[in-house]
């Protein structure tokens, strides 16, 4: 190797306070930006995943928030929520200028290793019938297309993809995105401990 030459790292892991806002601002750009979506579907979308849902899941987990990296430099993420027993991978996006690495094989891996802990039964996600993209990769990453789902969300058809767990671990625990008032008491609690 010469002395020019750049290791290239490719890592991922939990989000930390700093990354919340870059990734709520980069999951709203990927919802934009993807035309496998209508406009009715990207609107409820943006909504739904706000900065209330990205605190709840880092406060239960940050793991349900990671972070794709390509020599330090943020480049993508994975977000995804516990549903009773099952964790469901709401988005998986890389930067546009990123795609071209092992950032896929990185995030999947990881992924796919953490939460393979004895507390889940299963990962599930699901993709428009039109993204070629998103179909090849989930075969490729060993999810297994488990049902076709026509007219599914806002009158569009879907295909869901599992990867089986097995849960040991007993019990469920649950998953609240607080509200407005809940959101207070929380703020009060830590403002005054």
């Amino acid at each position: 190797m010469s002395e020019h030459s750049e290791i290239q790292t490719e890592t991922v892991g939990p989000a930390q306070s700093a990354d919340l806002g870059w990734i709520l601002t980069h999951v709203h750009q990927a919802i934009d930006e993807l035309e496998f979506y209508n406009n009715e579907f990207k609107a409820f979308e943006k909504q739904r995943v706000n900065k209330h849902l990205i605190r709840a899941l880092f406060d239960y987990d940050p793991h349900h928030l990671l972070v794709l990296r390509k020599n330090g430099e943020r480049a993508g993420f994975m977000i995804s929520g516990p549903d009773n027993g099952v964790v469901f991978l709401y988005w998986s996006y890389i930067l546009p200028k990123f795609r071209n690495s092992k950032l896929a094989i990185v995030g999947n891996t990881f992924f796919k290793t953490y939460f393979d802990n004895g507390h889940w039964h299963k990962l599930s996600t699901f993709t428009r019938t039109g993204n070629r993209t998103a179909l090849i990769i989930l075969k490729r990453f060993g999810w297994t297309e488990v049902a076709h789902l026509e007219k599914h969300i806002f009158g569009e058809d879907y295909k869901i993809f599992e990867i089986a767990l097995e849960k040991t671990v007993p019990g469920y625990r649950p998953f609240v995105v607080p509200g407005r008032i809940g959101r207070i008491k929380s703020w009060l609690k830590g403002f005054l401990s």
